[in-house]
């Protein structure tokens, strides 16, 4: 397992794609255990036991939940966005699958161990053969079909913020830093662990760009913002002395600057 982590990083994957693929495979570790079934000899068969395992458990963290044991598995009625629930959902039942599938991949076809054939299996087409398997290169490409333990993802409505709401929203915030945070995230679409990470040299006042790491491949992208929320970062760097230097995180604390000088006795 190691050895696959280690090829992970060295691909360029970030720390957190890296941790959780090791979660992933500590699971089927753990679960091979029980079965008294060695890794290396592992089927189908116990790939397609571990989902249904995986579609009744309760997640071990549940039992500790106290103020949100309320609105587990819910809906938020303002966002409509779902609380996390206290069972495995079916985009972590496919993350485990792909995640398996890519380790006895590496071993078998760059290592030459493992089983001789991957545990997880694809779907084959109409004719039962593998797909892609008289493939004309010459031909249209189709599709992989999906892992064949793969469960299907339920619909959802897509989420929006009506103005009066947006609204009320941006006038709770107390401060530039918090609006120009806000203002960027949306106008971007950019994950907030990415636009934490941006520095001084991250902005293109001239273009109005914002250069963020991609989460997973760790690449560098600039993203198109808002002219609003440049107009609040110059409010916000005003606070903090004029400017951010080039290697100097964006996003910094502004509790410590509104207080008077400390006093020692």
């Amino acid at each position: 397992m190691n050895e696959f982590l280690v090829e992970l990083a060295a691909r360029g994957m970030s720390a957190h794609t890296v941790r959780s693929y090791a979660y992933d495979l500590l699971r089927w570790w753990r679960f091979l255990a029980v079965v008294e079934v060695r890794w290396d000899r592992a089927s189908s068969a116990e790939v397609r036991d571990l989902v249904l395992w995986l579609r009744r458990a309760t997640k071990p963290g549940a039992s500790r939940r106290r103020e949100s044991a309320v609105t587990a598995g819910t809906v938020n009625p303002v966002t409509r966005k779902a609380y996390p629930g206290d069972g495995y959902a079916a985009r972590t039942v496919r993350h485990s699958n792909a995640v398996l599938r890519a380790f006895y991949e590496f071993w078998i076809d760059e290592r030459g161990g493992g089983p001789l054939v991957n545990p997880v299996p694809r779907e084959r087409d109409r004719s039962g053969q593998r797909a892609g398997a008289h493939h004309n290169p010459l031909g249209p490409f189709t599709p992989r079909p999906r892992l064949r333990y793969n469960p299907r993802l339920p619909r959802s409505r897509p989420r929006a913020m009506p103005d009066e709401q947006w609204e009320s929203l941006f006038e709770a915030l107390r401060s530039d830093r918090d609006r120009a945070m806000v203002a960027m995230a949306v106008s971007s679409g950019a994950r907030i662990g990415e636009l934490l990470g941006v520095r001084g040299a991250d902005l293109d006042w001239g273009e109005q760009l914002v250069r963020v790491h991609r989460k997973g491949s760790n690449a560098q992208q600039w993203l198109p913002v808002s002219g609003e929320t440049f107009v609040w970062l110059r409010l916000y760097i005003e606070q903090l002395g004029g400017e951010v230097g080039p290697g100097e995180p964006l996003w910094q604390t502004l509790r410590r600057r509104h207080r008077g000088p400390v006093l020692r006795g």
